[in-house]
């Protein structure tokens, strides 16, 4: 991607998904300061991202903490942007790293509509998981979460 990546480890998954050139699959959301961000392959929740830390590390803790601060804060303009564009009612968040070691977000938006809301997304089986949206769809959503991000940083000190 080129944009600041740094050391990577080439049996990661999410090395080399971080690899791949951002137009490659019209889902790449934006480059925030410590990670990139994705609108995950499944939609069945709809604006579910995925933000990947640039570089190759696996625990959180391990990470100085000006740099756990500047990833939560990515983190946080994701949510803000999610929440202006999709409107859910709940966002959660997991940083888990069981079968990707590497440093990822998932910010999942969580409808009313979804009868399993008040569990973790996990539980449900994968093969339900597997919402889709049209090309069109994830560029238009895409698109939006783009403009709500960068209306968040025109509006920070020193930004506009």
């Amino acid at each position: 991607m080129g944009d600041g990546l740094m050391d990577q480890d080439r049996t990661c998954v999410v090395c080399a998904r971080l690899a791949r050139p951002p137009s490659d699959d019209g889902i790449f959301v934006a480059a925030l300061s410590e990670s990139i961000a994705i609108l995950a392959d499944d939609q069945f929740y709809p604006g579910y991202c995925i933000l990947m830390l640039k570089d190759h590390h696996e625990q959180l803790a391990q990470l100085p903490a000006p740099r756990q601060a500047r990833l939560w804060s990515d983190v946080a303009a994701v949510a803000t942007a999610l929440t202006a564009v999709c409107a859910p009612p709940r966002l959660n968040y997991e940083c888990l790293g069981n079968l990707a070691a590497h440093i990822h977000w998932h910010v999942v938006p969580r409808y009313a509509d979804d009868e399993r809301r008040h569990e973790p997304i996990w539980v449900r089986p994968a093969e339900e998981r597997r919402g889709s949206a049209s090309p069109a769809q994830r560029r238009a959503l895409v698109a939006r979460l783009r403009t709500a991000l960068a209306a968040q940083a025109a509006s920070l000190p020193g930004q506009g």
